[in-house]
């Protein structure tokens, strides 16, 4: 970023003078020197904390929002006067000596007219900092006297907290620490555990200090020795070298829980010489500490913090019941009693599990029986009501009041969001970055910085970790109703079409369907507003595109925009009027490509371009040189051939997915020099285009947050030329200077010719590797390199039609865990053993002979492997094995002997011709067969009681009839396919009985079947029955076999040209779904006008029937997938 003063020192301005008239330049000089003076006073003012407090004294809070006002008028005038400034300088323009002198000297009175505004308030701005300097910082203090009605619900926490109190170790003293937000009900937990029997009995002394915010070591230590000694007498002033022997001698000996309440963040130097003084008590003490923040128990050395949950709605409700209605319950009517209990539920929810807000709302109803009165509380936010806001905020607003200058305004910020909303870090980091809010230094980058005062807040319990997503978070209702209250007036959210918005708004979110009319009000009324978001919703919405034109001619001081889920399609030019606009969302629009004027954003940060239509950037986009988070969809990067050019001018982009390289100049290599702060994802392709000089250029090992690097050489248009030419020596040299950082975590190279690969890929630099992809890397013949690379876990190699050998150097340990190998055709030899292996694929290798030895093996695919016949069982286990595939494995002669695996299919294996033994079948929950054994010997194979959900088989051959099925109480999926000596299912009475739960059958491809079952009916559980390719068919079986099925919705005959008839009592009134092509015979039948079978199926909603089909069938054609028959088996497979 830039600013003023830095842009009137650089070089490039003192050159731009000689273009400038004499009174633009002084009028220049005398802004530099006000704005520096206004940043000064603003840096000032912001680190004193005086524009992030929210006073209800009147006479307090008018200096606050002046002085806020100017504060945002300040960087407004300086941003818009760097702005343009940095636009002439980097045009290079001679200007117009009247022109300049007037915008310039515009500028200049703007700036003046602030600072004489800023003096007018520097008196109040004083008279504030003495009201502050002296006013008594006094903290919302817990109280030790309860009552045991106030406990409820907490029966659980205390008794874990009271097991780990009183577990036995070998520690001197331990630190329990019970971390939650302010209202929880933590002091209270501790008191009743303080006051537990257990406790009592257990340790020698028992103390209890109050700590709030200031850590005071010497007013610590006078709280033991009194609540030690039971005396009263004033220790005040006493030194520390007076007090620390009188604290040791009183615990020295004795057993002691020490309850420290309400201790803030505290420092290692602060807690250090407390720790000192505890750790003279006996064996076994303990040190129980509440606190609203994980930091201190950190600091302290702590066990794990015991983080305490909000209180189940049931609880809160008895909580709130107890109070409420305490000594009203029998002077009510039933219908009075009711209508209030219906409407106290609703306010209990409201609480959201916090006892405080549950006490503090249940005694402001207390003794009032009123019903109206309830409602009227019931329909408000809690922090409505005056007499709730002085219950609940002494506690909420304590924590907000002792949060950091610099991050009470991002905490502020947040209340733009609706309630309920999921936070994603990184996104509400970027809008801080956006507004301003993020002091950083060159040491670390806005967004690690951003992270921290995230995660400080985090610390805080102002956010809490979601249960639904992972890296999401949450914001409690009384938390975000804390956030509008500090923020106002100056956040608003709009809900409905009356919009409050006035002059001071500055941040605004539309949460209503219809937006154009509160964003006219806020054209009219809001000019300086800095944030506009429209949340999604339901239903896109609408805005005219001259209604974008005004507001983008009107509100120039936008920061944040945010026009996602809207039905726009174009944008309008006038977008460069927005100089000062750093984040800008377009996500899910209708937008096809951007405005050339959008590259005059030079402010822009965050453009996010999710879910649209573009298809390419614009030429100058390369002039946004903030720029440093560019959200493309993926399939934009895979689709991409060219980036605009010099795209190297944006350092500070972290996400540059594809980078294509081109033969013109600002397309090169070169351009990724300066871009280290790249992160994610990183496809460099066209690396023919690279010559072995400019690779290097790249810098690719400075760029230390890449985790993913795709180097690809163009697969077509290439010269074919012999190994060991020139070509593939440059393509080495290329790869060579392409070394990425050491952090990198997965690599893929993708058409290189070169016969080795570089020394940074075998000598150990890779500590962090964990996924290599070598796809297309013609030439190279062995692979030496899996030792050095100690935590690799997925290789995969494709297309390596050279390679011969897959080796490591002995001695080292390797832990792949996943091995996919595929189109290798020359590979002999693998690493002999694969200790970790869990996933292994073998696809056309026609030379591997042997697999290695595995002995954690899950998952097995064999492939068009024309020579593998060893399976390697010495020194292998497959017992592991889940899953198991072979496909054309035509030297196989068996499958493993020990093995029980979920999934099993086989298919194209002639020599397999026996399945494994019975225990196989013990968790087999799969099973696809082809040409596998005669149909009777594989259905006798299957034991009864199997476990098995599917079962398909194809292909069997001389077997004319299945014999009756085994008890299969768990298949619900069957598939038959291209049995070309099948004609019928199975000539045995009750052939299906034992298959009482199946779902899904489907027969395909058996030209000989001519009935299904002569002699019996199908499953009645049946719901999906498909019936394709099956040219003799004539006849479905018995009049009742579709009738009877009293489950079935979907119905599929297809390709069936001799099927003339339906069975004649129809189908089954359940159908849904009817489907009826290329059988001719039954079509005419069905016809909806005369068809003699159209009575039987008329009553079905959905019916598709054709007569005929364009596609001439063959017994060995493949059918046609179905969507409901598709869906079946991937659901039950």
């Amino acid at each position: 970023m830039y600013d003023l003063v830095s842009i009137l020192s650089v070089p490039m301005y003192k050159k731009m003078r000689s273009l400038m008239d004499g009174e633009v330049v002084a009028s220049l000089e005398v802004m530099k020197d006000a704005s520096g003076k206004l940043s000064r006073a603003l840096i000032s003012l912001k680190a004193e904390g005086l524009l992030d407090e929210e006073e209800e004294d009147m006479e307090m809070a008018d200096p606050v929002g002046e002085l806020q006002d100017g504060a945002w008028d300040v960087e407004d005038a300086i941003d818009a006067v760097s702005t343009e400034l940095y636009r002439i300088i980097r045009n290079r323009k001679r200007l117009c000596p009247g022109k300049a002198f007037l915008r310039f000297n515009a500028f200049c009175h703007k700036i003046k007219d602030i600072t004489a505004r800023m003096d007018s308030i520097s008196q109040a701005t004083q008279t504030l900092r003495s009201e502050w300097a002296g006013r008594l910082k006094i903290p919302y203090l817990t109280g030790f006297v309860f009552s045991q009605d106030d406990v409820v619900g907490r029966e659980d926490d205390v008794r874990k907290i009271l097991d780990m109190l009183l577990a036995h170790d070998s520690d001197q003293f331990s630190v329990i620490p019970i971390v939650g937000m302010a209202g929880l009900g933590k002091t209270t937990l501790a008191q009743v555990i303080f006051n537990r029997y257990e406790a009592i009995q257990h340790f020698d002394l028992r103390i209890w200090v109050s700590v709030t915010v200031d850590f005071n070591y010497p007013r610590i230590l006078e709280d033991i020795i009194t609540s030690i000694t039971h005396m009263n007498g004033d220790l005040g002033g006493l030194s520390t070298s007076i007090l620390e022997p009188r604290a040791v001698g009183l615990l020295a000996g004795k057993r002691y829980l020490l309850v420290l309440d309400d201790v803030w963040p505290v420092n290692y130097f602060q807690w250090e010489p407390l720790e000192k003084v505890l750790r003279h008590g006996e064996r076994g003490s303990r040190v129980l500490v509440t606190s609203r923040t994980v930091k201190a128990s950190d600091i302290m050395g702590a066990l794990d913090p015991y983080r305490l949950g909000f209180l189940a709605n049931h609880d809160c409700w008895g909580l709130f019941r107890s109070i409420a209605f305490k000594g009203s319950n029998s002077k009510l009517s039933d219908r009075t009693m009711e209508d209030l209990e219906k409407i106290g539920m609703k306010i209990v929810a409201k609480c959201g599990g916090l006892p405080l807000a549950v006490k503090a709302m249940a005694g402001l109803l207390c003794g009032n029986t009123d019903v109206n009165k309830w409602q009227k509380i019931s329909n408000n936010d809690l922090m409505i009501c005056k007499t709730e806001k002085q219950n609940l905020l002494p506690a909420l607003r304590l924590s907000y009041h002792y949060l950091p200058s610099r991050i009470k305004q991002c905490f502020a910020y947040c209340s733009i969001f609706p309630k309920g909303h999921v936070f994603d870090k990184k996104e509400l980091i970027k809008l801080w970055m956006a507004e301003g809010f993020i002091q950083y230094t060159q040491l670390e980058s806005p967004e690690e910085t951003g992270s921290q005062y995230f995660d400080e807040l985090l610390m805080r319990s102002f956010f809490q970790a979601s249960d639904v997503e992972n890296d999401k978070y949450v914001m409690h209702d009384l938390i975000h109703e804390l956030a509008q209250l500090v923020s106002s007036p100056y956040s608003l959210q709009v809900k409905n079409s009356e919009c409050s918005i006035c002059h001071k708004t500055r941040h605004v979110s539309l949460l209503v369907k219809d937006v154009e009319q509160p964003i006219m009000q806020i054209v009219h009324k809001s000019k300086q507003l800095r944030m506009l978001v429209l949340f999604p919703s339901k239903h896109p919405k609408n805005i005219r595109n001259t209604l974008l034109d005004k507001t983008f001619q009107t509100l120039t001081h936008l920061r944040v925009l945010d026009l996602s889920s809207s039905t726009i399609s174009v944008l309008p030019e006038s977008i460069e009027k927005l100089q000062l606009l750093r984040y800008l969302d377009l996500s899910k629009t209708e937008i096809t490509r951007l405005p050339d004027s959008i590259c005059n954003l030079y402010n822009l940060q965050t453009l996010k371009l999710l879910e649209c239509f573009l298809s390419q950037l614009p030429k100058h986009f390369a002039k946004l040189i903030n720029l440093r988070h560019l959200e493309l969809d993926q399939s934009f990067w895979c689709a991409c051939t060219k980036l605009p050019p010099r795209m190297g001018s944006i350092t500070g982009l972290h996400n540059l997915h594809a980078f294509p390289i081109g033969c013109e100049k600002g397309y090169g290599i070169e351009e990724l020099k300066g871009m280290t702060y790249l992160t994610g994802t990183l496809h460099v392709s066209k690396l023919e285009n690279v010559a072995a000089a400019a690779a290097e250029e790249a810098k690719l090992e400075e760029k230390e947050s890449l985790k993913k690097l795709i180097l690809e050489w163009s697969s077509t248009n290439r010269d074919t030329v012999a190994v060991g030419s020139s070509s593939h020596d440059e393509e080495i040299m290329v790869l060579d200077h392409l070394r990425p950082n050491s952090n990198l975590i997965e690599l893929k190279i993708c058409n290189f010719r070169g016969t080795r690969f570089p020394l940074w890929m075998t000598d150990g630099w890779l500590q962090n590797l964990s996924t290599l992809s070598l796809n297309g890397c013609t030439n190279c013949k062995i692979l030496q390199m899996l030792g050095q690379l100690p935590c690799l876990q997925k290789l995969y190699l494709k297309g390596m039609q050279e390679l011969q050998e897959l080796t490591a150097q002995s001695g080292k340990e390797m832990c792949l865990e996943k091995l996919k190998i595929v189109n290798c055709p020359k590979l002999t030899k693998l690493l002999p053993s694969f200790p970790k292996l869990r996933k292994l694929k073998i696809k056309k290798c026609n030379s591997l002979k042997a697999l290695p030895v595995t002995k954690s093996l899950m998952s097995l695919v064999l492939a068009n492997n024309l020579v593998l016949q060893e399976w390697s069982e010495v020194g292998s286990s497959f017992s592991e094995v889940l899953e198991l595939k072979i496909d054309c494995c035509p030297r196989l002669q068996a499958l493993p002997q020990v093995f029980a695996p979920h999934k099993l299919e086989i298919n194209r294996c002639e020599l397999v011709r026996e399945l494994p033994n019975r225990e196989c079948f013990q968790n087999l929950q799969h099973l696809a067969v082809d040409q596998a054994c005669e149909g009777g010997k594989l259905v006798g194979a299957i034991p009864g009681n199997s476990p098995l959900c599917s079962l398909v088989i194809s292909n069997i051959s001389n077997a004319t009839s299945f014999p009756k099925w085994p008890y299969l109480p768990r298949l619900k999926a069957l598939h038959i396919r291209h049995c070309k000596d099948l004609t019928s299912l199975c000539e045995e009475p009750a052939a299906f009985q034992g298959l009482s739960f199946l779902k899904l059958l489907s027969i395909q491809g058996c030209p000989k079947l001519m009935t299904l079952l002569p002699n019996d009916g199908l499953p009645k559980t049946l719901e999906c029955f498909t019936i394709s390719r099956c040219t003799s068919l004539k006849s479905l079986g018995l009049k009742d076999v579709l009738k009877s099925l009293t489950s079935l919705g979907d119905l599929y005959i297809e390709d069936c040209p001799k099927l003339s008839c339906l069975p004649e009592e129809g189908v089954s009134p359940s159908l849904q779904h009817l489907v009826i092509q290329g059988c001719p015979l039954l079509a005419e039948r069905c016809r909806r006008s005369g068809g003699k079978d159209w009575p039987k199926i008329m009553h079905v909603p959905d019916l598709e029937v054709e007569e005929s089909t364009d596609v001439c069938l063959t017994p060995d054609s493949q059918p046609k997938p179905k969507p409901s028959s598709a869906h079946w088996f991937t659901h039950l497979s």
